[in-house]
C-alpha cells in the first residue's frame, strides 16, 4: 500500500499540530504544567495512533495469506518486513513527538526534565504499543476485520486515561497507556516518580515483546524457492 506525501504531511504535521495548536489556546490558564500535562498526552495519543492505528492494520495485511504467498517468493524474512513496518511508523510519528517534546522544553524549562528517563520512557512506551499492535495484527491477519479494532481500540486507550484530563480513579490503571503516561510525567517533572509504573510497563513491554515474536514465529509461509 502506498504512502503518498500529502497524506504525510496532512495526516503527521498539520492535523496534529493544528490539535496541538487548540490545545494549548483553549487551555484555562497557560501555566507551564498545565500546558505540559496536556502536551505530554498529545505526545502518548500522537504514539498510539499511530502504532494501534495504523501499524497494526499493516501488520495484518503483512499475515494475509494471499499475501504471506508473495512474500514467500521474495528474499526477505516475514520478521525483517515487520521490523521494517515498526521502524517507518515509528520516524514518521517523530516529528509530533519532537515538536511536542520542544513545547514541553518551553514551558517547563529543560532544568525540570531527566532527559536520560525521558528517552527512557519513550523507548519503553514505542516498544510497547509497537509490539503490541504487531501482536494484534498477526493475530488477526486480515486488514478488513482489523479495522473493527484499530477504529475503536485507540480511542478506548485514549479516552480512558489520564491523557488530557487529571484523574485518579483506580480503573484507569488497568489501561496499560496510563503507566506510560505516569512514566514519562515523572520524567518531565509533572509527578513524583514511582517504581510501580515503570515496572508494570517494563513486564507489559516484555509480555508483548514475548507475543510478538512468537506471533512471528508461528506465521504460515511458504517455503522458498531459493
Amino acid at each position: 500500500m502506498r504512502i503518498y506525501k500529502t497524506f504525510l504531511v496532512v495526516n503527521l504535521l498539520l492535523m496534529p499540530l493544528a490539535l496541538l495548536f487548540m490545545m494549548i489556546m483553549n487551555s484555562n490558564s497557560r501555566n507551564p504544567e498545565n500546558v505540559s500535562y496536556l502536551v505530554s498526552g498529545f505526545i502518548i495519543v500522537s504514539l498510539v495512533s499511530s502504532f494501534l492505528g495504523t501499524l497494526t492494520s499493516r501488520v495484518s495485511n503483512v499475515f494475509e495469506p494471499s499475501v504471506l504467498e508473495l512474500y514467500a517468493t521474495l528474499p526477505p524474512r516475514i520478521s525483517t518486513v515487520v521490523i521494517a513496518q515498526f521502524l517507518t511508523y515509528s520516524l514518521l510519528v517523530l516529528p509530533q513527538v519532537l515538536i511536542g517534546l520542544a513545547v514541553i522544553v518551553y514551558y517547563q524549562g529543560a532544568g525540570r526534565i531527566n532527559f536520560p528517563l525521558l528517552s527512557l520512557a519513550l523507548l519503553i512506551t514505542c516498544i510497547e504499543l509497537g509490539t503490541l499492535a504487531v501482536t494484534i495484527g498477526a493475530k488477526i491477519g486480515n486488514p478488513y476485520k482489523a479495522m473493527a479494532i484499530t477504529g475503536i481500540l485507540p480511542w478506548l486507550l485514549v479516552v480512558f486515561s489520564p491523557a488530557y484530563y487529571r484523574s485518579s480513579s483506580p480503573a484507569l490503571y488497568l489501561n496499560p497507556v496510563t503507566y506510560l503516561l505516569s512514566c514519562i510525567r515523572s520524567a518531565i517533572g509533572l509527578q513524583s516518580a514511582s517504581p510501580t509504573p515503570w515496572l508494570v510497563s517494563a513486564a507489559l513491554t516484555g509480555f508483548f515483546l514475548f507475543s510478538a515474536l512468537r506471533s512471528l514465529r508461528s506465521g504460515y509461509m511458504l517455503e522458498k524457492p531459493f
